[in-house]
């Protein structure tokens, strides 16, 4: 697989097992971001309607 690297412009040459675990290690942290998204969205709504 190929990657670019952000500082240099050229492309770095990767094994496959490589490129699985970054994209596993992305996607874990995506869910992560989203499951406390829908926490901090929860809460936000429980208070309005407390203030209801």
């Amino acid at each position: 697989m190929h990657q670019k690297k952000e500082k240099e412009n050229f492309r770095e040459v990767i094994s496959m097992e490589e490129y699985l675990t970054k994209r596993q290690k992305i996607r874990e942290k995506e869910r992560k971001k989203t499951k406390k998204e829908a926490t901090e969205n929860n809460s936000v709504w429980m208070w309005a309607e407390v203030y209801v």
